[in-house]
């Protein structure tokens, strides 16, 4: 029990002492895990011009037949040659694919080099660039068509068209 001292002064008795120590604990325990809870929103404009870090909506079914894009194309190194692509097929350098951020796996897009005016149509089979201002990733052979394989990257237009979509099947991962 507490009581009062000759100076006015409240004395804790050692079972509130021990009290008061468990809730000091309990509270270190709070404040310590307080730091495993879920981070603030990230400020974007402090990250390095490489990291895209907006989260990505994928284009809905609506929008996806009149769906255009501008912006800067890359293509994949040779290093990525027969790794699995996001839709789970080997990448190879001679298809004619592409990374896309939101675009459905297998659509097919005209992509247009607007340096040069020459366009290909490549398939949408995998996720990325994941570069800040990069559209799309293309395969070294889309790359090469395009005339843009020297210099890495090129002004493109990504357009979906109707008529260059199919009607086959996808192909899975355990076809290739």
């Amino acid at each position: 029990m507490n009581s009062i001292n000759s100076g006015g002064m409240r004395v804790i008795d050692e079972h509130s002492r021990g009290s008061l120590r468990a809730a000091f604990a309990a509270l270190a325990v709070t404040v310590a895990l307080s730091a495993c809870a879920a981070p603030e929103p990230m400020d974007t404009e402090s990250l390095p011009p490489h990291v895209v870090a907006a989260p990505v909506t994928a284009v809905s079914k609506e929008k996806l037949a009149s769906f255009t894009e501008t912006g800067i194309a890359s293509w994949y190194g040779k290093t990525r040659h027969t790794k699995r692509t996001a839709s789970g097929e080997k990448l190879t350098n001679t298809a004619m694919t592409a990374a896309h951020r939101s675009l459905p796996m297998n659509t097919r897009v005209r992509v247009t080099n607007l340096a040069n005016g020459t366009s290909v149509v490549v398939r949408i089979n995998d996720r990325g660039p994941y570069v800040h201002g990069r559209v799309i990733d293309l395969s070294p052979a889309a790359a090469s068509e395009l005339g843009m394989k020297h210099d890495g990257v090129a002004p493109v237009r990504i357009e979906v068209f109707a008529s260059d979509q199919t009607t086959k099947p996808p192909q899975t991962a355990a076809a290739n």
